[in-house]
């Protein structure tokens, strides 16, 4: 018998859009397609407006293993689906910080219109962002500056409250590696907004010379030293074949700490 998922190793973008609209469609009766434009998935739910879906993150991850196809396309149509739940009030209580690079603004605009304007982010430094989320059962849903205003909470307070959720969400943080280059875990998603917390010294990362780190993706934080020019090399090289291949990439640069925060390391 015919299997859905059975299909050439690699499929191209317009291919796997259209995997991608096959199954959210099952899950969401009633979906129309509207366009498929590579990885970007348009559709329509009756009278409502139209949904962009952009496949990049999930299309990155069946590109790194395509014999996973099947549970690639379920875990971001089971994903997707939510956005024709009815809307909810946003709750404080689920808020989080999720860190975003500069291309991630600029792409963003390009795509949604008035992005800039509408959601709700402010400047960590000079390359990264904080960009304010809800975290859902499904999902990570950045919400708009009209959802955020109904809270009558300035961002400063959105920030602490944000930061004391991801406390709670994240799963227990391990330091893994030796020698003087690590690497920190916490579950899988949140990875890149440890940088928010005060756990950033020489005890906890025995390093040679000041603390620098990459965040190539939401899930990948490395640490080594300033001080250390081999592990410098292969934090460089791992960064680099992060942004080339990975999914949910978050910056190509490297931060310092200095100063209670990170900064770009020059």
């Amino acid at each position: 018998m015919f299997s859905f998922f059975k299909s050439k190793s690699n499929l191209t973008e317009s291919e796997f859009a259209e995997k991608f609209f096959t199954e959210l469609k099952r899950k969401v009766s009633g979906l129309e397609l509207v366009s498929i434009n590579g990885l970007e998935v348009t559709t329509k739910l009756k009278d409502s407006d139209n949904y962009h879906h952009f496949l990049d993150n999930s299309y990155a991850e069946y590109k790194n293993d395509p014999k996973d196809l099947k549970n690639v396309l379920e875990k971001y149509t089971f994903s997707a689906k939510d956005l024709f739940l009815p809307q909810e009030p946003l709750q404080k209580e689920r808020i989080v910080p999720v860190i975003k690079d500069k291309r991630y603004l600029i792409e963003s605009s390009k795509i949604i219109e008035d992005f800039e304007n509408t959601h709700v982010y402010e400047k960590y430094n000079s390359e990264l962002y904080i960009f304010y989320a809800e975290d859902k059962e499904n999902t990570i849903g950045y919400f708009t500056k009209e959802e955020y205003s109904k809270l009558n909470s300035d961002i400063e307070s959105i920030r602490e409250i944000a930061i004391e959720n991801l406390n709670s969400v994240v799963s227990k943080m391990e330091r893994h590696g030796e020698n003087g280059y690590f690497m920190l875990t916490a579950g899988g998603d949140y990875e890149s907004s440890l940088i928010l917390f005060d756990i950033w010294d020489k005890e906890n990362f025995p390093v040679n010379g000041n603390l620098i780190i990459g965040i190539p993706a939401r899930d990948v934080i490395l640490v080594t030293g300033t001080n250390d020019k081999e592990n410098i090399d292969r934090l460089k090289k791992s960064i680099r074949e992060i942004n080339e291949t990975g999914d949910h990439i978050v910056s190509d640069k490297i931060f310092e700490f200095k100063n209670g925060q990170f900064e770009l390391w020059e």
